[in-house]
């Protein structure tokens, strides 16, 4: 026992990581590939798995994270369950690195985030369909399977996003996988928590229920969640007495396997939310400005925030040869949305300049209202693909795999941009022999965008290449390195002159790194990176058109540690470094080298299952969330010093027990933590400086988990 609480100690003086646990089977792998779980009869609590056996979304085929040629970092089921994130940005947190652009309906692209200084990442369903306006905000963890996060320029696979918008997708993608039904047997978790603090109170209830049929050849899966929450912000200032958020989310399954060869399914997700609206307050010297206290709101009572939204995915996978692998899906998306919201207050002129003095407006006002404060909109996708993977051995031992794609996609009806039509092209080469992998391929994307009135609009083409090598001359030892770029039209936004901007923005990654295994299941992963984006669009001032003199430059480092210790001991830690400079900005002038997003950034996780003694099965996790200071801006362009974000420093600690231990009922486990230990008051994303959402106060958690 004694042992047990000192190597646990030593977890936590490394820094703090984790939430509770769900009872497992004994000797699981990883929870990111279906297993044939047979009957679960769980004991005690079982250890979390914070490294997947393979990713999928780097390449689209099954790799072992530690082979790849780029990053890409992995949130595995396990981890999911145990930190019960309660949207998509929640779970995101705890990969340094990625930051939001603020967590409301009213920013222009909500939903987006960015990785690596660079902006507006769409988040994916499956690798492969993006989720567009909204989804991304109200996503609700418990449905995914796990999300792999791809770190660089990497539309050579499923090509740029925001062609008709925003310059997006330069940093990497988000890709999340949604649970699904399984031919593994029969299984139901239920889970509930209630987590309470100082004006704030929440009750989260989850089912998963996965059941086989036709003597095991097919499966159906309904996976649910509800959530009431009331924020601290309608507890205090004009918005005290709002009703709370009302959300739940379903999405049922189906899968059927008649033979070896063919297997064909179908995922669907339905999501209702109703919000009280929120945009934040202002900053100042890292506290709330213009006379707002830390957990208060500009809105009114009733304004609200709703969103409603489906996915239907049906796919099919044929086995043709042993050697040949034909993938189809397809899916059909829709959102709706309206929100009223009254904005923070933001000065012009002079009153603006006393402000960064001061941090208080000289007219005394706190809100305001503009044309984006009422807003309703529908939006609609259609999307599909078909996929070829040819894998051929020689004698000589080399292996080379081919993937070819054919896709497209169809969206309408964004508030922000046009109807569009995308079709694609991607083709990619993967060889190994012996240590040495060697992965290339090139995408092809044509668009065509409609403009607002539906008649023929604009075309655009963008060619997007990627090279990569993998060099692995011990098991324990991975040398890697990859150059990427993503090129996408600009379309729907005019020049000065007022013709149409036609060049193409393009963002170019170089990278390097090691991979070294430390223990039997611990990998350590170092990388650099230097990302150059060009021909990015910029706003002319107090104009609605746009130039394209965007040139900025992102390098930085990255590290990370994740696996297993000891059976009975897991981790995952990163640090992510990244120096922002805008080139548009003369060299020794302000604005140039500034910290757009956090300098540094650090997370840490851990868990360790007691293996002895009256506490035996008990497992103990704690957590780390570190960033460091950055500026606000507007539009990425820097304002001035006062304008600022302090350091956070965020703790998590939490238990899990099996009740069976204490004389309770097999299957079922209780959890205990706490959120934001010390109470840190913080900022956690951020559209302009005016429009800064703040991070939850200390919060206690309990929790029941059970499974059948």
């Amino acid at each position: 026992m004694k042992s047990d609480l000192v190597v646990f100690c030593a977890a936590v003086s490394g820094a703090l990581a984790c939430f509770g646990q769900e009872p497992a089977a004994d000797g699981a792998a990883s929870t990111n590939s279906v297993a044939d779980l047979g009957t679960v009869l769980v004991e005690g609590s079982a250890l979390s798995r914070y490294r997947p056996e393979t990713v999928s979304s780097g390449t689209f085929t099954d790799v072992p994270p530690e082979k790849l040629p780029c990053v890409v970092d992995t949130l595995t089921e396990d981890f999911i369950r145990e930190h019960n994130p309660t949207d998509l940005n929640d779970l995101l947190r705890h990969v340094p690195g990625i930051e939001t652009g603020g967590t409301s309906l009213l920013v222009r692209q909500p939903g987006l985030f960015t990785i690596r200084g660079k902006g507006g990442t769409e988040p994916a369903i499956d690798g492969m369909y993006s989720v567009g306006r909204g989804p991304g905000l109200f996503m609700d963890p418990f449905l995914m399977e796990r999300v792999e996060i791809v770190k660089g320029p990497i539309a050579s696979l499923a090509g740029g996003s925001g062609a008709a918008s925003n310059a997006n997708g330069a940093g990497g993608s988000i890709n999340m996988y949604l649970k699904g039904a399984h031919l593994g047997g029969d299984e139901v978790n239920l889970q509930a928590n209630t987590s309470v603090g100082k004006h704030t109170f929440r009750q989260r209830g989850m089912a998963d229920a996965n059941e086989t049929f036709a003597d095991g050849k097919g499966a159906v899966r309904v996976v649910g969640t509800a959530d009431y929450y009331e924020p601290a912000y309608i507890h205090e200032g004009s918005q005290k007495g709002a009703r709370g958020r009302e959300s739940f989310s379903v999405a049922p399954s189906f899968v059927f396997k008649p033979n070896d060869d063919v297997t064909f399914g179908l995922k669907t997700m339905f999501q209702y939310a109703d919000t009280p609206s929120y945009i934040g307050v202002p900053v100042w010297r890292g506290r709330p400005g213009g006379g707002y206290r830390w957990y208060e709101s500009s809105c009114l009572p009733g304004d609200r925030q709703h969103y409603e939204g489906m996915l239907i995915n049906p796919w099919v996978d044929w086995q043709v040869t042993e050697n040949w692998l034909l993938k189809f899906g397809g899916a059909f998306q829709f959102a709706s949305m309206d929100q009223t919201t009254r904005e923070p207050y933001a000065g012009r002129g002079a009153e603006l300049l006393n402000y960064y003095d001061t941090g208080l407006w000289s007219s005394g006002e706190k809100y305001m209202t503009s044309g984006f404060s009422e807003s309703k909109s529908l939006l609609r996708t259609y999307s599909a693909y078909g996929r070829s993977i040819y894998d051929t051995e020689f004698d000589f031992g080399l292996r080379n795999s081919f993937l070819t794609q054919l896709d497209t996609r169809y969206s309408d009806g964004s508030v922000f941009s046009a109807a569009s039509t995308r079709h694609g092209v991607t083709l990619q080469d993967s060889v190994t022999w012996g240590w040495l992998s060697l992965l290339g391929g090139v995408r092809y994307d044509y668009i065509h965008l409609n403009d607002a009135a539906g008649t023929a609009g604009q075309d655009g083409h963008g060619v997007s290449p990627r090279g990569g090598i993998s060099v692995q001359p011990l098991d324990w030892l991975v040398f890697f390195g990859n150059i990427s770029q993503t090129r996408t039209p600009m379309l729907s936004m005019k020049g000065a002159d007022g013709d149409p901007l036609t060049k193409p923005w393009y963002a170019t990654q170089v990278e390097g790194g090691v991979r070294i295994k430390t223990f039997e299941r611990l990998w350590l992963t170092a990388s650099a990176y230097r990302i150059e984006q060009e021909n990015t669009p910029s706003q002319i001032a107090n104009t609605t058109y746009y130039e394209q003199e965007g040139r900025n430059t992102s390098r930085g480092a990255e590290l990370s540690l994740s696996g297993d210790i000891t059976d009975n001991w897991t981790m995952m830690a990163m640090y992510a470094y990244n120096k922002y400079t805008d080139r548009t900005v003369a060299p020794g002038e302000k604005g140039r080298d500034f910290e757009r997003y956090p300098a540094h950034a650090v997370t840490f996780s851990t868990s360790y299952r007691i293996s002895s003694g009256p506490l035996e099965d008990v497992v103990l996790g704690c957590g780390f969330r570190f960033r460091s200071m950055s500026y606000a801006c507007v539009r990425g362009v820097y304002q001035d010093k006062n304008l600022r974000f302090d350091p956070s420093y965020l703790f998590d600690v939490n238990v899990s027990m099996p009740l069976s231990k204490f004389g309770g009922p097999e299957n079922w486990t209780l959890t205990l933590g706490v959120r934001n230990l010390f109470g840190e008051k913080y900022f956690d994303t951020a559209r302009h400086y005016y429009e800064c959402l703040v991070g939850e106060p200390r919060t206690f958690e309990i929790g029941l988990r059970a499974r059948f």
